[in-house]
């Protein structure tokens, strides 16, 4: 009898465990704070987007620099998606920049995409640079990344510079917004 009533206990437990097992996860994005590196000619923003699924299914490197004199991040944010499983994580930065030697500036946007492997997926990317005669201008990047699962949120201007890609499960889409201002 003892046996019988083991037996039947090990395949309640068993197939309880089966049906767990076999449940969705839900996924969630979310990304760890910026770290900026500023040194007197540039400043680099680099971040970090994960979503997961019961277990990492995309990831995306995002990295931003800005090359010029006094270089500076004026501000930046993290904007989750307000669902309730988020699925995509936005970025919100600005960079400032006086021009450098001879005038100069640029800036630079770099993203990486790996795919559930970790294996280098895709890399894309988009700069530009300037040459200003007014040594008082400030340059002002508004740069506005986007990272996550499925459908990314609509991108507020489309005629604004920007490149995207995706890997696997993912996909991310990065735009930068240039303006220059006096002193």
């Amino acid at each position: 009898m003892r046996s019988v009533t083991a037996a039947l206990l090990l395949v309640a437990v068993t197939s309880g465990g089966a049906t767990a097992s076999t449940e969705a996860s839900v996924a969630r994005c979310a990304a760890a704070r910026p770290v900026v590196t500023s040194t007197e000619t540039a400043v680099e923003v680099r971040v970090l987007t994960g979503c997961t699924a019961g277990e990492l299914v995309f990831r995306a490197a995002f990295v931003a620099r800005a090359h010029g004199s006094s270089c500076t991040v004026v501000s930046f944010a993290l904007e989750p998606d307000p669902a309730a499983a988020p699925q995509w994580i936005r970025v919100r930065l600005e960079l400032a920049c006086a021009p450098g030697e001879k005038g100069l500036l640029g800036s630079q946007i770099t993203v990486e995409m790996f795919g559930a492997q970790d294996a280098r997926v895709a890399t894309y990317g988009f700069g530009d640079s300037f040459t200003e005669e007014n040594p008082s201008a400030r340059h002002l990047w508004t740069v506005d990344h986007v990272a996550g699962l499925g459908a990314l949120p609509a991108d507020p201007d489309p005629a604004v510079k920007s490149s995207s890609g995706s890997a696997g499960e993912g996909g991310s889409r990065a735009r930068a917004d240039h303006e220059i201002y006096d002193g």
